[in-house]
């Protein structure tokens, strides 16, 4: 979905919102996040070499969250 019925672009809120904040409360939502996602995937548990890190951490995130998204379409159809 690139508009929303009313022709705006839906991330541009969300762009908008998190411009508005200042800087180190952007950087801080981030590091806070990211930190979220090192225990939801229980870092601290990992296998060594990933143990520890936050390597790729967003990214499993994001195919989790679209694995969850396509799932739940197929469900709710």
């Amino acid at each position: 979905m690139d508009q929303l019925s009313t022709g705006l672009n839906p991330t541009g809120n969300l762009e908008r919102l998190l411009q508005s904040l200042p800087e180190w409360q952007q950087e801080q939502a981030k590091a806070d996040f990211l930190d979220l996602l090192y225990d939801l995937y229980d870092r601290a548990s990992a296998p060594p070499g990933l143990r520890g890190t936050y390597t790729g951490l967003w990214q499993r995130y994001q195919r989790d969250l679209a694995w969850l998204t396509r799932l739940s379409i197929y469900l709710n159809k």
